[in-house]
């Protein structure tokens, strides 16, 4: 019986070196956990602090930009589009409504039709073109009391409404319809200029169907883009930067399809006030431009 008590001695210790082992590794694990818990806090803690000094500066560049001063604008006639159709609120042909300082045109071969509309601020709801709260609060303001009016808002809006049906002889994909050309200065030269140059617009996309897209800054300002991921999204702030100045100031519906689109505001100048809404007027083309120079007023 010595024999078979040694072994239910062995067996009973064993049993007990097992429960401490388990016991053991499960107090480990609990502490592993809350180490985990603890570093994840810690973690937490300090992405927040990060988050909070980022937006600090986020806010602080954004004050900074605000108060840049705001250069003249290097396009002309763009608050009332005097030069583009005879009267407001009178769709015309897109090609023959744009007169001087203004130029469309299509490119290489490119086939496409379309209009252009001037419409004033008191017609905006007759063409779908209602302010959201977007555009009331940064970019047109509220009607009166009357409804009749924006308070203190004076210009107009641009609406194209243009369909590319061939694309380019050097690209059947790739129509190119110009519109909203305007000067095509040299400076010192093309792309180049160690300075920051700022483009920015309102837009509101009605209408895309295909691939076509509209820029309405292209070539020497930075790029805008307006494609269909912006159809329903109402009235957009739209902003962007480059280096120095590119080539002709040359706006244009690309792809092929069918794209009915609103402009205004449009600014082009130097420097770089962020997402912050700027615009400003022109002080002529002694300023902006040398191959138009017998342009007068606006």
């Amino acid at each position: 019986m010595s024999l078979e008590q040694d072994i239910a001695r062995v067996v009973e210790a064993s049993e007990k070196l097992s429960d401490v082992v388990d016991t053991k590794i499960e107090d480990i694990d609990n502490r592993v956990a809350q180490k985990a818990i603890e570093i994840d806090q810690k973690n937490a803690a300090v992405e927040s602090r990060l988050t909070a000094k980022e937006q600090a500066v986020d806010a602080k560049i954004r004050d900074f930009q605000k108060a840049l001063p705001l250069a003249p604008n290097t396009l002309v006639d763009s608050k009332f589009f005097n030069s583009i159709c005879e009267a407001n609120n009178t769709p015309t042909d897109v090609v023959t409504a744009h007169k001087t300082p203004w130029l469309s045109f299509l490119h290489d071969g490119t086939e496409g039709t379309g209009t252009v509309t001037r419409v004033s601020l008191d017609k905006l709801d007759e063409y779908g073109l209602t302010p959201n709260e977007n555009f009331l609060n940064r970019g047109i303001g509220y009607k009166n009391h009357g409804g009749e009016a924006f308070y203190g808002s004076n210009y107009r809006v641009l609406l194209f409404d243009i369909e590319i049906t061939k694309g380019r002889n050097s690209d059947a994909n790739n129509g190119q319809f110009f519109v909203l050309s305007q000067g095509c200065d040299t400076h010192f030269g093309w792309g180049r200029g160690e300075f920051l140059t700022q483009a920015s617009c309102w837009i509101n996309v009605l209408e895309c169907a295909d691939t076509i897209r509209f820029y309405p800054s292209s070539n020497r300002s930075a790029t805008i883009e307006c494609n269909q991921s912006d159809l329903g999204k109402g009235w957009q702030y739209k902003h962007a930067i480059r280096s120095g100045w590119g080539g002709c100031h040359q706006p244009l519906f690309s792809g092929l399809g069918k794209m009915k689109v609103a402009i205004c505001l449009p600014y082009v100048g130097t420097g770089n006030h962020g997402d912050n809404m700027v615009w400003a007027d022109s002080v002529g083309f002694p300023y902006t431009h040398t191959d138009a120079a017998g342009y007068v007023g606006v």
